[in-house]
């Protein structure tokens, strides 16, 4: 078996770098300000794990909370629904902040937004069944 010479290792070597570096601007791009999409963060105050699904217009991308998503800026406003097991949900609705004639257009043309932009951390209440998680409980003695 033949050992592969300095050069192709080095050549390897390279093209992992370039790799890891496209993730890198990819998310990097993501966070700008000026770009298409944003990085949203989504909590469930008191909960771990809730499965939240996002929905802007057309679009539905989904994450487990607390935890980050990427999400095209649009002019839509934004339904976030977490639940975990069979009882606890919870719904926020958000409204981006944008240039109204440059959202207008987006909307006309089904392009992206670039000044739309949505909170950067949406917190969802969850509730029991409907009812608020601050309900009092009684202690018998």
């Amino acid at each position: 078996m033949k050992t592969p010479s300095a050069a192709t290792a080095i050549c390897i070597s390279v093209f992992v770098l370039l790799l890891s570096g496209c993730a890198d601007t990819a998310r990097t791009a993501a966070d700008n300000s000026g770009g298409a999409y944003q990085v949203v963060n989504v909590n469930t105050p008191g909960m771990t794990g809730a499965n939240c699904v996002l929905r802007s217009g057309r679009d539905t991308y989904s994450v487990k909370a607390p935890g980050s998503v990427t999400v095209r800026r649009a002019p839509d406003r934004m339904d976030v629904s977490c639940f975990k097991g069979d009882h606890m949900h919870g719904r926020e609705i958000v409204t981006p902040s944008f240039a109204p004639r440059e959202a207008q257009q987006a909307e006309m043309d089904h392009t992206a937004c670039t000044t739309c932009t949505y909170p950067s951390t949406v917190t969802v209440a969850m509730s029991l069944n409907g009812n608020a998680m601050d309900v009092k409980v009684t202690q018998f003695h």
